[in-house]
């Protein structure tokens, strides 16, 4: 028996007393099988005799019984994935590779399976043929085994490019992207997910059109933040760029979020201001709108940076005053630290000495409730200096015009006021 409880074209004796045997999840074998010839010796009600004879298979017997029943390309499948090598581990010994270990019933299970399969295809059968790959791919995948997994995802994709299936076509290859992405090999899973979307489209399939985008804003975005770590800033932008479209796609709201706050960045860093502040701004309004407080504080530290770069200093205090609010409320210490400095030295910059010292004191506040030292340090100190900044007029005061009190001051410490 085979999942789906049809039978081959001419069981062998082998694939006969697997149908009888413990299957693993995903191939269900019908309860009640009826005997088989005695060529095995095998009784319908001993399930003790009947696992000694499976026990008894091995990979060389399963192949010849692929081939005894004409499955030349199931033989190859089989042959194939039960002879893959093992990778030696770092710090091995054996330095001899060696088969990849499989299970005996998951042994039973890929040979029926693919015997299945392959008299679907002869039978012309695509959509069986299909299905019973997919089977076997999910199966690998789950286990996991995810080169055999991606072997029989390949599979779906070739029977489905023979019938020019475009939605079984996208799906497998979402699959296969989905598969190198847990590999991490970003770049190959980006090639499948364009595949799959540019597939999807065309068979004006929605639900595949939002799968692959939804999986291509995150591998995007692992490879424009992969460009930001090697210092590519432009191959970054143009990388988010896609990141954004895709999120659009999607139809996620938080992703086209996030898209928009990357890109933001990403046009900060590389001088675009007037873009980043528009690109913030949509981050802003999402963020609003889901009731986001962490998101809507990210967005305006962001807003507050590039109105400063572009020299608009009222319109960047009213967004660090607004994002001390936002944090506030939200609880977050970190974001609210960092807007009391930022308007510490804004409002120092314009000479409101006593505003900024009081905004640096709550960032110093701040600092140590988060207990990060080199804060607490770097507090201290844009604390100390600006203070002194605040003296400074005085003290300049005294140098030109009156000798007598700067002495008391160096030597008593008096007040440089009294």
């Amino acid at each position: 028996m085979v999942p789906g409880g049809e039978t081959s074209e001419q069981p062998s004796p082998a694939g006969a007393a697997a149908a009888t045997a413990l299957a693993p999840i995903g191939s269900p074998v019908a309860a009640g099988s009826t005997a088989v010839d005695g060529t095995l010796g095998v009784s319908k009600d001993s399930n003790d005799d009947r696992m000694v004879q499976v026990k008894g298979l091995d990979k060389q017997q399963l192949c010849i019984d692929l081939l005894m029943v004409g499955c030349v390309q199931s033989f190859v499948d089989f042959f194939y994935i039960t002879h893959r090598k093992t990778v030696p581990t770092e710090g091995s010994l054996d330095e001899e590779a060696t088969d990849v270990e499989i299970r005996e019933d998951t042994l039973i299970y890929l040979k029926e399976t693919l015997e299945t399969a392959e008299s679907a295809h002869r039978n012309s059968n695509y959509q069986h043929c299909y299905e019973n790959y997919m089977s076997l791919a999910e199966y690998f995948e789950k286990i996991p085994d995810l080169k055999s997994g991606m072997y029989f995802y390949q599979r779906c994709a070739d029977v489905a490019k023979e019938v020019s299936a475009q939605e079984s076509l996208a799906k497998a290859n979402l699959s296969l992207g989905i598969c190198e992405e847990q590999e991490k090999n970003w770049d190959r899973a980006k090639d499948f997910h364009e595949s799959a979307l540019e597939i999807a489209t065309d068979a004006d399939s929605l639900p595949l059109q939002i799968k692959s985008a939804s999986r291509l804003t995150s591998v995007y975005q692992v490879l424009a933040e992969q460009c930001e770590k090697e210092r590519c800033d432009t191959d970054a932008t143009a990388l988010y760029e896609r990141c954004l479209k895709c999120a659009q796609l999607s139809k996620d709201a938080s992703l086209e979020g996030i898209a928009c706050y990357k890109l933001g960045l990403s046009k900060y860093k590389t001088g675009h201001y007037q873009q980043a502040i528009e690109l913030q701004n949509q981050y802003l309004e999402i963020c609003k709108m889901h009731d986001d407080r962490v998101g809507e504080s990210a967005s305006r530290a962001a807003l507050a940076d590039a109105y400063e770069a572009k020299g608009q200093t009222q319109d960047a205090i009213k967004q660090l005053e607004n994002l001390l609010n936002v944090a506030s409320e939200a609880g977050e210490l970190k974001a609210q630290s960092s807007a009391c400095l930022n308007l510490g030295i804004l409002y120092s910059g314009r000479g409101e000495h006593e505003k900024s010292v009081e905004l640096l004191e709550q960032h110093f506040d701040l600092a140590r409730q988060i207990g990060d030292r080199k804060l607490i340090d770097s507090a201290r100190v844009v604390l100390g200096m600006v203070r002194g900044n605040g003296k400074l007029k005085s003290y300049i005061d005294l140098v030109n015009n009156d000798l007598d009190k700067l002495l008391k001051w160096k030597s008593r410490r008096a007040t440089l006021g009294s």
